[in-house]
């Protein structure tokens, strides 16, 4: 197995957020890969993602960890976070 260090020459380390879309009684688990410098820097990444998530201007609400839109007929809900340490660790989440 490749135990490759994924963090970037710039200092960036690589991360593998965690999200469910929700709209009416279903839900589906995705996930996205981030590369970030910082924790801080990651959760405005995370934000910006899901604040222009349904394009931009289309956020109806934020409650916490889930962000609305189209008037709260859709949702999607933060889970969370992990730092990737190796390309083998981000193929076994991701299978």
């Amino acid at each position: 197995m490749c135990k490759e260090n994924v963090i970037t020459s710039n200092g960036q380390k690589l991360y593998l957020a965690t999200f469910e879309l929700v709209s009416g009684m279903y839900g589906q688990m995705f996930e996205k890969a981030f590369y970030a410098k910082t924790e801080k820097s990651l959760e405005k990444q995370i934000h910006k993602f899901l604040n222009e998530y349904y394009d931009r201007g289309n956020t109806s609400k934020i409650d916490g960890n889930i962000y609305y839109y189209l008037d709260g007929d859709v949702a999607v809900k933060k889970h969370g976070w992990e730092e990737i340490a190796s390309f083998d660790q981000l193929v076994n989440k991701l299978l």
